[in-house]
């Protein structure tokens, strides 16, 4: 061995057990989760990079991280030695080894952020910290939400989307489409984007509520993008209903690799990770592959 090996880890978590993923001292984070195991298994300190933050309260689905080691360990034995010390709200889903100018964060190329947003007027306490809840009896009007988000496609400055306390120097990003879906107990938002800035999809899915409550016209929100104001824009919709779907890459870092059987779960994983089947809540049992229309 010449030098140190890349190893990428492809992770899903329950946002409500961890106060984000950057390690944070005093609270419990992924990022530390991630390392204290691998030293757990191997002996070594590393720093797990992953490919970008989320806030507490925020789900993985496909969080994607790497780490440098001189461990010998086998790739295929990543996985399940991890998930042997991982919590039980946090897994590794696949492991492979990487070539050594892969970056989780400076590699990516774009992102999907999944939101599900129950809508009834009694909480939704089966998916209890999984789903955002909508207090209402009358379905949110998907239609009007719709041409609402066609004003925000594009390359745009997001300022007005924007939460305070971001650390970016600009607020230009490229939103490659949004896809509102209505599902049995609610709608579910697919944002894909270049990037995303500090609590902006959150802020998204609370302006475009807003129209679909018809409180707001659908030409509201994209006055708002223009606007750069931030005080203009609706409310933060909760944490609970974002999900961190995807990170794109130009290549697949797991690409061949296999992932275990289907409906197969690493031990330390959590089966609410699974995505669920067609019509059993508020939520879509994939947003990567094409659906039937819904009824």
């Amino acid at each position: 061995m010449t030098g140190p090996r890349k190893i990428a880890l492809c992770v899903a978590y329950h946002g409500a057990a961890f106060h984000g993923f950057q390690r944070q001292p005093g609270f419990p984070t992924v990022q530390e989760e991630l390392e204290r195991a691998w030293t757990a298994v191997t002996g070594e300190t590393v720093v797990v990079h992953g490919s970008g933050r989320t806030d507490s309260g925020v789900h993985a689905w496909g969080q994607v991280v790497h780490l440098s080691t001189w461990s010998r360990l086998p790739a295929e034995k990543v996985r399940p030695a991890l998930n042997a010390y991982l919590p039980e709200e946090a897994a590794v889903r696949v492991a492979a080894e990487v070539p050594a100018d892969f970056h989780s964060r400076l590699s990516a190329r774009g992102k999907r952020y999944l939101y599900r947003l129950a809508v009834s007027p009694v909480r939704p306490v089966l998916y209890a910290g999984l789903v955002g809840w909508e207090r209402r009896s009358r379905p949110l009007e998907v239609a009007a939400m719709r041409q609402a988000a066609r004003g925000l496609v594009g390359r745009h400055d997001f300022a007005a989307y924007a939460a305070a306390g971001r650390s970016t120097q600009t607020t230009v990003r490229t939103l490659r489409s949004i896809r509102i879906r209505p599902v049995r107990g609610g709608v579910s938002f697919l944002f894909q984007g270049d990037g995303f800035l500090y609590k902006m999809v959150r802020n998204l899915v609370g302006t475009l509520s807003e129209v679909g409550r018809g409180t707001r016209a659908p030409e509201w929100p994209r006055a708002v993008l223009d606007s750069l104001d931030r005080r203009r824009a609706g409310a933060t919709a909760p944490p609970e209903g974002l999900c961190l779907w995807r990170v794109l890459y130009p290549r697949d870092p797991f690409a061949g690799v296999p992932s275990g059987p289907p409906g197969a779960y690493p031990r330390g994983s959590d089966p609410r990770f699974r995505p669920p089947e067609n019509g059993s809540g508020p939520c879509l049992p994939d947003p990567d592959k094409p659906r039937p229309h819904a009824r």
